[in-house]
């Protein structure tokens, strides 16, 4: 029974670090901009001065994220960030 236990807290500390954020900095029409991904599942982007907190949606290629306001797709070095309406065109930095 203890070696069960020990077993099962072992495998969920395991699974808390597995949860590896990622950051990826781009310039978007000369501002910054800094997208977290965690797991490919979430994201965080940062730009102008705001936080939003995304979702990611299936796409043909690349990778996108959206909510409500906003609609970031990445492919490459390059990507699209669309925020209320207002497109950027966005560049690795």
């Amino acid at each position: 029974m203890k070696a069960t236990l020990v077993l099962m807290a072992c495998l969920l500390s395991l699974i808390g670090c597995s949860k590896k954020t990622t950051s990826t900095h781009y310039i978007c029409n000369n501002k910054k901009a800094v997208l977290s991904t965690l797991k490919n599942q979430e994201a965080e982007l940062t730009f102008n001065n705001k936080t939003y907190n995304l979702s990611h949606e299936e796409s043909a290629s690349g990778n996108k994220y959206i909510n409500k306001e906003v609609l970031f797709w990445g492919k490459g070095a390059e990507a699209m960030l669309i925020i209320l309406g207002k497109k950027y065109h966005c560049t690795l930095k």
